[in-house]
């Protein structure tokens, strides 16, 4: 068994849209069994369709759009991250914004989502650990203090915060409870535009309903 400890960066919207925010770097930490890091994942990722970072993310990220612009695209990057990730694994991520963030873009993208089924979210159970009132959470910031790690790269960039939530997961790995899975409940508005991207365009309906006339008369 795998931990594979990830965060994610995006392209947040200042306004509101039916287009989920789109993923723009991933990274990721491979720990054994034994807490062990054996492998690193990184890798920024084009937009599709908002291609122009917003200021707040060029601020917030310290990403450039030269970075962006010759980034891979988000399928192709999805597609080496599994692989990377292997058969015999849990995800770990701090809160539970980039599971959902993750299934949002591979719908979106058309991307099966079965892989993310098994992610646990250890802010919560950190902030239960460290006696929080039901429903509030500690920032990650607030928790490398707690537990006396020093952040000595910035935060707000993927393989960074991933490093640094490995930390707090090794820290409390005795106390979490590794059975508890997020369950993500996607909006309305996803729904209709996931169903939309779902139904073939006419061109490629055509194309394949030519296939299946040509499959028949051979």
């Amino acid at each position: 068994m795998n931990y594979i400890v990830y965060d994610l960066e995006l392209n947040s919207k200042p306004f509101k849209s039916s287009i989920p925010n789109e993923i723009i770097e991933i990274g990721a930490i491979k720990l054994n069994e034994n807490l062990q890091e054996i492998g690193v994942f990184s890798s920024f990722i084009k937009p599709k369709h908002f291609k122009k970072l917003f200021p707040v993310v060029k601020q917030k990220t310290k990403i450039t759009q030269d970075q962006i612009n010759s980034a891979d695209s988000f399928r192709n990057v999805i597609k080496q991250f599994i692989r990377w990730i292997g058969d015999d694994f849990i995800l770990i991520s701090w809160g539970h914004d980039d599971v959902h963030n993750l299934i949002l873009n591979c719908k979106f993208n058309r991307i099966r989502t079965d892989w993310l089924k098994r992610n646990i979210d250890i802010q919560k159970q950190f902030s239960t650990i460290y006696n929080l009132p039901s429903g509030q959470r500690y920032s990650l910031e607030n928790a490398l203090s707690l537990i006396g790690v020093e952040i000595g790269e910035n935060l707000h960039r993927a393989l960074n915060d991933a490093e640094y939530t490995a930390k707090i997961f090794a820290s409390i790995f005795d106390k979490l409870d590794l059975k508890v899975y997020n369950t993500v409940h996607i909006k309305n508005k996803y729904k209709r535009i996931f169903k939309k991207n779902s139904k073939p365009k006419p061109m490629a309906l055509a194309k394949q309903i030519g296939v299946e006339k040509a499959n028949n008369k051979s």
